[in-house]
């Protein structure tokens, strides 16, 4: 568990206490924060770290794991620990953990989830998968339950595996891959070489018009985004995913597809999904700035940055002196190699710096208000946290973190590059940059909207565990910030968005970076 508490979980940890004279706690009693009518109370027990840097300057792990479980009163004396329906009859786990959900969930009113209206939808398909003791049908209704409430945290791992559900429902391809430009066209992204459509004619670029005779956005709106590896929480997001998805089916699905080619001559094609190995999916995540295997995977949360690298930072010098600093996640030891890529850009000089965040799995929020304070030039609120308390039946704040200028930081121009992939902690760096309009954001899409205290908080049967927020990051007004809201508006949009046209998607899926180009081009302007 430890490694998916790392990658998942770690932002519920935002709690200090004073630590040999590294980190300093203050109790200072302020005036009961409110948001959307809830009063926090026990401010008196909240605690502020004015220099997210500093438990990680001292650079003991250890120690600062020991003071992380070390949370102070109030809530933290009431917390319950994870919930265990693992012996419950499948029906029964659904109730229980709707119920849970119910109670403890902090964006209940944010994002208006009815939990009696979905425990009325979803409930049936747990009675029939129990009464029929179908495995597949028992997770792929626990994913459905859990992807009809907006928020890219509450989802589920699968540590004994999916039993088939997956690939049954997406392993097989049609060959092709699509996408909405800017204008609103959709296009043929990408074509397999020896495929059906391939040999039916149809060409990068060709425009898609209707699918199973439906028109092709209705079409994409309509496809079920449930096997989403990294669950977005935007209306962007979310349809960055039915484009990628509703080109794969079941192996052996039929589908009628017509398209225009640049002649204007419209033609019906049918196709047949076949066993592509996932093929399809990895064409059709340059988003990411490579293809990447995010779908066919394993176990999503630990096979799919291996693909990337075996390092949490990556750092290297580009053509003019600039700095690339990759960072995958926010976890303890992550800061040192993160300091050193630093100090060797402020040494040399480096005239600009690209911070790319498109494959941050989040981590700990100080961490991340840490990372933030090596580009500020004076203090900067990052958050307040609110965790729920059992004992009360509300959310009171928990802590106080800022982003604090380092006495090395980096006064040059920063470059921020993002993505759907871009989730919780990895979103609040993203974010001080977009408060502070320090340098620019630079990408083709936002970021994934997912921003609370998250953790694991059941285990349902056939060892399926469940996470949730149940604590929310407020602004220094009290107010939610950067959680996609009921209108799936939120994360961490792009001051600077990289056009999306035939042009920029070709060289994408030849295999450039197209945003570290444009985001090159806005340094070399500065």
């Amino acid at each position: 568990m430890s490694k998916i508490l790392l990658l998942f979980i770690m932002c519920l940890l935002a709690v200090f206490i004073a630590f040999s004279g590294c980190i300093q706690s203050e109790t200072d009693v302020q005036s009961p924060v409110t948001v959307s009518g809830a009063a926090f109370e026990n401010v008196s027990d909240r605690l502020v770290l004015k220099d997210a840097c500093t438990p990680f300057e001292c650079g003991n792990e250890s120690d600062y794991n020991d003071l992380l479980a070390g949370a102070p009163g109030g809530a933290a004396a009431n917390k319950t620990g994870i919930a265990d329906y693992s012996n419950q009859s499948w029906s029964s786990a659904f109730l229980s953990l709707n119920t849970l959900l119910d109670e403890r969930y902090a964006f209940k009113e944010w994002r208006s989830v009815d939990f009696d209206r979905l425990y009325s939808t979803y409930a049936p398909a747990f009675a029939d998968a129990e009464e029929k003791q179908d495995k597949a049908a028992y997770y792929r209704a626990l994913r459905e339950y859990l992807f009809s409430i907006p928020d890219g945290h509450v989802n589920v791992l699968p540590l004994s595996g999916e039993f088939g559900a997956r690939s049954a429902d997406i392993g097989g391809g049609y060959g092709i891959g699509i996408i909405q430009l800017d204008s609103g066209k959709v296009i043929v992204s990408y074509v397999a070489e020896g495929s059906e459509a391939e040999d039916a004619g149809i060409a990068f670029g060709d425009e898609v018009l209707t699918w199973n005779e439906e028109e092709i956005n209705d079409a994409v709106n309509e496809t079920s985004y449930i096997w989403a590896t990294k669950k977005p929480s935007t209306n962007e997001g979310i349809l960055l995913h039915r484009e990628r998805l509703i080109t794969r089916a079941p192996v052996g699905t039929t589908a009628s597809v017509s398209v225009a080619g640049e002649s204007g001559d419209v033609r019906a094609v049918n196709l047949t999904a076949y066993d592509d190995g996932y093929e399809g999916l990895k064409k059709t995540s340059f988003f990411l700035g490579k293809e990447v295997n995010d779908y066919g995977v394993d176990k999503a949360w630990e096979d799919i940055l291996p693909q990337f690298t075996s390092d949490k930072v990556t750092y290297r010098v580009l053509p003019g002196g600039y700095t690339y600093i990759a960072i995958y996640e926010e976890s303890f030891d992550v800061y040192e190699p993160f300091r050193a890529a630093m100090i060797s850009a402020i040494e040399s000089g480096s005239p600009g710096i690209v911070l790319d965040l498109r494959f941050n799995n989040g981590g700990d929020d100080n961490l991340a208000a840490c990372f933030a304070g090596w580009f500020v030039e004076e203090p900067v609120f990052y958050e307040y946290t609110t965790t729920y308390d059992p004992g009360t039946g509300e959310f009171p704040v928990a802590s106080e973190t800022w982003s604090s200028p380092q006495p090395e930081g980096y006064t040059g121009p920063v470059a921020v590059l993002v993505s759907p992939d871009t989730v919780s902690s990895g979103e609040g760096v993203a974010m001080v940059f977009k408060n502070t309009g320090r340098g620019k954001i630079i990408s083709w899409y936002g970021t994934d909207g997912a921003f609370g205290m998250n953790n694991v908080q059941a285990i349902m049967p056939l060892d399926m565990y469940v996470m949730f927020p149940d604590g929310a990051s407020l602004d220094k007004n009290g107010n939610i910030q950067v959680d996609s809201n009921a209108e799936l508006t939120g994360g961490v949009s792009p001051d600077i968005r990289v056009p999306l046209n035939e042009e920029t998607v070709a060289r994408a899926m030849d295999g450039e970076d197209v945003q570290l180009t444009y985001a090159l081009e806005w340094l070399a302007g500065q």
